[in-house]
C-alpha cells in the first residue's frame, strides 16, 4: 500500500522552496522589480494585506459560489450520461464526437460565444460547466465500463435490474476512477472561473474581476495583479492537496 512518508512531504516543500528561488531570480532580472516584475516577498506581503480586508473574503466567496454551482450542474450532467454511456456502447459512441469537441475548442472561443448566449453574469458559470463536463463524464463513464464482468455476471443472476445494478455495484466500484475525475478538474474549474471573470469584468464581483479591475486601474503596478493571484494559487495547491489525500485514501481502501 502506498503511504505519505515524512521524505515526500520533505521533498514537497523543497520544490516550494525552489519554485521561489526562481520566482525570486525572474523578478531580480527585470528593471523595475517592485512594479513590472514583483517578487515573492513583496508580492506575499500584499496579499496578506488584501487577506485582512472583507472585500477579499467577499470576491473570493462570489466566485466559489458561482464555480460551484457551475460544478455541481456539470457532475450531475455528467453522472447521468456517463451511467448511460458505461452502460450502452452505442451511447459512448454517439456522445464521442461531441466529448472530443469539448476538450479541443479553445477556451477564449467559448467564453466570448456564452457572452453572447447567455450574457456577461452566466457566462462564467457555463464555462465551468462545458469544461469540467468532459472530464467528469469520461471518469464516470469509465469507471462503469471497467465493472468486472464477472461481478455483473453474479448480480444479474441474482435478479438485480439495471438501477440496482448500477448504484449498488458499478456506481461503488467505479469510485476510484470518479474521484480521480473530481480532483483533476476541481481545481481546473476555480481556474476557469477566475479566468471567464477577467474576461467579463466587473459584470461578475469576484477574483478575476478584482485583478482585471487591478490591471485597468493601473498597468504598469503589477503587485496588485500578482498578489490576487497568489491568494488563487494557494487555494487551488489546498484543493490539489486535499485531493492527493481522498485518493490516497480510496487506493488504500
Amino acid at each position: 500500500m502506498k503511504r505519505f512518508t515524512a521524505d515526500q512531504y520533505r521533498t514537497y516543500f523543497y520544490g516550494i522552496v525552489l519554485l521561489l528561488c526562481v520566482w525570486q531570480l525572474f523578478a531580480g532580472m527585470t528593471h523595475e522589480e517592485v512594479m513590472v516584475f514583483p517578487g515573492p516577498f513583496q508580492t506575499v506581503r500584499y496579499a496578506l494585506g488584501l487577506m485582512g480586508k472583507s472585500y477579499t473574503y467577499r470576491c473570493l466567496g462570489a466566485t466559489f459560489s458561482r464555480m460551484l454551482g457551475g460544478y455541481l450542474l456539470s457532475f450531475a450532467a455528467a453522472l447521468l450520461l456517463g451511467i448511460i454511456s458505461g452502460n450502452s456502447p452505442f451511447f459512448e459512441r454517439l456522445l464521442s464526437p461531441l466529448i472530443t469537441t469539448l476538450r479541443a475548442v479553445p477556451t477564449a472561443s467559448l467564453i466570448y460565444f456564452f457572452i453572447v448566449l447567455v450574457g456577461f453574469k452566466k457566462a462564467p458559470m457555463m464555462m465551468v460547466i462545458l469544461i469540467c463536463f468532459p472530464i467528469l463524464y469520461e471518469g464516470i463513464a469509465g469507471g462503469i465500463r471497467n465493472t468486472p464482468q464477472s461481478i455483473l455476471n453474479a448480480v444479474r443472476l441474482d435478479g438485480a435490474g439495471f438501477l440496482k445494478e448500477n448504484l449498488k455495484i458499478r456506481l461503488p466500484l467505479a469510485f476510484p476512477y470518479i474521484i480521480v475525475a473530481m480532483t483533476s478538474s476541481f481545481s481546473l474549474s476555480f481556474k476557469i472561473e477566475i479566468m471567464a471573470e477577467v474576461i467579463t469584468g466587473s459584470a461578475n464581483p469576484g477574483l478575476g474581476s478584482v485583478i482585471a479591475a487591478s490591471r485597468s486601474a493601473d498597468p504598469t503596478n503589477m503587485i496588485p495583479i500578482f498578489a490576487y493571484s497568489l491568494i488563487a494559487v494557494v487555494i487551488m495547491l489546498a484543493i490539489d492537496f486535499s485531493g492527493s489525500m481522498i485518493r490516497h485514501k480510496t487506493d488504500l481502501n
